[in-house]
């Protein structure tokens, strides 16, 4: 499996950020756990 930190950017709104956590989802990532508010640890099987 692989790993993959992502986090919101001091300047970047909200829904920029979600944005780009649903284009990540869409492309096999999952979210295996979060770090607070805005670190979100994901996971994408290696196929």
């Amino acid at each position: 499996m692989q790993y993959k930190i992502v986090h919101k950017g001091p300047f970047e709104k909200v829904e920029k950020f979600e944005k780009r956590l649903n284009e990540l989802a869409m492309s096999g990532w999952r979210v295996v756990t979060a770090l607070g508010d805005f670190y979100i640890v994901m996971g994408k099987d290696k196929y």
